[in-house]
């Protein structure tokens, strides 16, 4: 069943107003539990603390925990409200939880209302990787609240643009144009251009998941960037943030996408210069052998070939498998280079 999305302002005060009468558990982390509603605030609740390297095998068996403590049988439902980290752990709880209990997504960051919220993926990380253990659990509903943007600082913001840019490369032209067109203060104002381009990335990522919602097929074009940006991630996390991760990921992946057949040229120059403009980083010193190190960890690989999400152009994704490691550490160096085009 696809997931019942509500995007709108206030929509997460509205969830709280109508909650029907049912055993819950609410998973929160500590930022975002002072600002719940009152009548979320009442629930019995686990609180994360805050960052992806809380996004762990404790962690979830701690909220595992809290679920058994909380008494909910097969009837309970799960309430995640925050980021990505919260919603990843928490899904996968309730997946757990009794073999499966229903749960909730409101999501509070742009990364979680554009992407990580969507289409039932749960994980947690392991030392070995991120996103190592997880299965598909879709929630029963995701609230999206843009009006909750305006509590983020800055930085997650265009954290969250990063991931959202991903999303427009695989819709194509006309969603990268609106995305291109909005800062980082449109999405803190929650100004209609920006909801509507939050709007329009669910659409894209819901279409993706409901032809494949097991990822085997067109759904993993919404990796595209996540090769590299995982392992970048798991390298220097928490310094480097998942949109900040996954831009820089993107960058790359044009730079291989720029030698298939059939790209269009100067993608990589257009994503540069987009990312430099929001803030984000488009360079990183890296060690190419640590990073394809990572790679060769990553969950997406098949038969021991590493799997690449490629843009040929704005709505124009390949997936490669096979690519060998020079090209890939030849692209990782080329981020040393701020000056480095294609």
């Amino acid at each position: 069943m696809d997931d019942e999305v509500v995007v709108q302002r206030g929509a997460l005060a509205e969830l709280a107003a109508r909650l029907p009468d049912r055993a819950r558990l609410l998973v929160t982390d500590g930022n975002v539990e002072p600002l719940l509603p009152p009548a979320l605030a009442a629930l019995p609740r686990y609180v994360l603390p805050p960052g992806e390297e809380h996004k762990s095998w404790d962690q979830l068996g701690a909220a595992l925990a809290a679920l058994d403590a909380a008494g909910l049988d097969r009837d309970g439902e799960l309430l995640a409200v925050g980021g990505g980290v919260v919603t990843d752990l928490a899904g996968l709880a309730a997946a757990l939880h009794r073999r499966g209990i229903a749960w909730r997504a409101a999501p509070t960051t742009l990364v979680g209302q554009v992407d990580a919220a969507l289409g039932g993926k749960t994980a947690v990380n392991l030392a070995g990787g991120k996103n190592a253990v997880g299965c598909f659990h879709r929630p029963s509903a995701v609230v999206i609240d843009p009006a909750l943007l305006a509590t983020l600082p800055e930085r997650h913001l265009r954290n969250g643009m990063a991931e959202a840019l991903k999303t427009a490369l695989i819709a194509g032209e006309e969603l990268l144009a609106a995305l291109a067109a909005l800062g980082p203060e449109d999405f803190a104002a929650a100004r209609p251009p920006a909801v509507e381009v939050i709007r329009r990335c669910v659409a894209t990522k819901l279409a993706l998941v409901a032809q494949d919602p097991l990822d085997r097929g067109p759904r993993r074009r919404l990796n595209l960037g996540h090769t590299f940006g995982h392992a970048f991630e798991s390298l220097a996390m928490p310094r480097l943030l998942h949109g900040e991760a996954i831009g820089l990921g993107l960058l790359c992946a044009a730079r291989l996408a720029a030698r298939q057949p059939g790209a269009s040229g100067g993608l990589e120059t257009r994503l540069r210069a987009l990312l430099s403009g929001w803030g984000l980083p488009v360079s990183w010193e890296v060690d190419p052998d640590a990073v394809l190190a990572a790679m060769r960890r990553d969950k997406k690989r098949r038969a021991g070939r590493g799997v690449f999400v490629l843009p040929l152009a704005p709505g124009r994704i390949e997936i490669v498998e096979g690519l060998t490691e020079s090209a890939v550490a030849a692209a990782l160096r080329a981020l040393s280079e701020p000056a480095s085009t294609s």
